[in-house]
């Protein structure tokens, strides 16, 4: 662990994170497209990081109309590689805290994966070794606020509320959820340290670790020096013959995909693995 868990969440840096991104589900391809962030130490704000990046996709349609970013808004930023170094610094030996902190482990865990070029990354140990306090969890099994999302929770706490699924509106937000939810349950349940408070929401979280995938040839070598390849490809049509560049392989809920560029469709294409009868160079 990066801090003393024993510590009151007074005495430790705390980085307060919200990520916006193309869609849900980052093993079926969607990526970040926005993080917002502030660190507290001694709760007193001492660094704001706001950055767009450049998702190398589209966003989904769903996406856009709830957050309120679109394609356009994305062209000129930096991809998430260009930042990557400057949002570790800012979290370094901090406790990370989210609303449905999951969600944004696994966004920011693939992209820093995704960031690992030559792969040092170890294998199963997670991508960031920062633990992540959960503000969703701590109101669902403590608190009775009816409804859990964000707005309902501040609300309810008497925190105030920014334009919600914006990134750095939402973590002000969720600062100050935790700020009073941190007080009541100090009262309420003697949850003093932080180590209460992650045992409090079912122990630490962390991001997932590099998948350990093993692919055969050539697929193996198209992912890693993304060359052409011809597959064939049995899809919810029927089977159909694709060019693809693949970009990436991710696993989501025990299935592998490759997350590729279909020459075919000229978009970005989720491929399960499984159902790719055959692949051969194309170039």
């Amino acid at each position: 662990m990066v801090f003393n868990p024993e510590a009151k969440l007074n005495d430790i840096p705390i980085v307060v994170i919200d990520t916006e991104t193309t869609g849900l589900h980052p093993g079926l391809g969607d990526r970040v497209v926005e993080v917002g962030a502030v660190r507290f130490e001694g709760w007193r704000q001492v660094g704001e990081f706001n950055q767009m990046v450049n998702p190398n996709r589209p966003m989904g349609e769903q996406a856009a109309a709830v957050v309120g970013i679109y394609d356009e808004d994305l062209v000129d930023k930096p991809p998430f590689i260009d930042i990557a170094d400057d949002l570790l610094t800012f979290m370094e030996g901090a406790l990370l805290v989210a609303h449905n902190a999951p969600f944004d482990a696994n966004f920011l865990s693939l992209e820093f994966i995704l960031c690992d070029l030559n792969q040092r990354l170890p294998l199963k140990e997670p991508v960031l070794p920062n633990p992540w306090l959960c503000t969703l969890q701590l109101a669902r099994r403590h608190f009775h606020f009816g409804r859990n999302h964000l707005g309902n929770v501040a609300y309810k706490l008497g925190a105030a509320v920014g334009r919600a699924h914006r990134a750095l509106n939402d973590v002000y937000t969720t600062a100050e959820v935790l700020k009073r939810m941190a007080r009541q349950l100090e009262r309420s349940h003697r949850f003093y340290t932080v180590a209460d408070l992650l045992h409090a929401q079912g122990g630490p979280i962390y991001g997932p670790p590099p998948p350990e995938i093993e692919l055969l040839e050539p697929m193996a070598t198209a992912v890693t020096d993304k060359r052409l390849l011809s597959i064939l490809y049995m899809g919810e049509n029927g089977e159909t013959q694709r060019i693809i560049t693949p970009r990436y392989v991710t696993e989501h809920r025990g299935e592998i995909y490759i997350i590729a560029y279909c020459h075919l469709r000229q978009a970005q294409r989720t491929f399960r693995l499984d159902r790719i009868f055959s692949a051969t160079w194309s170039d």
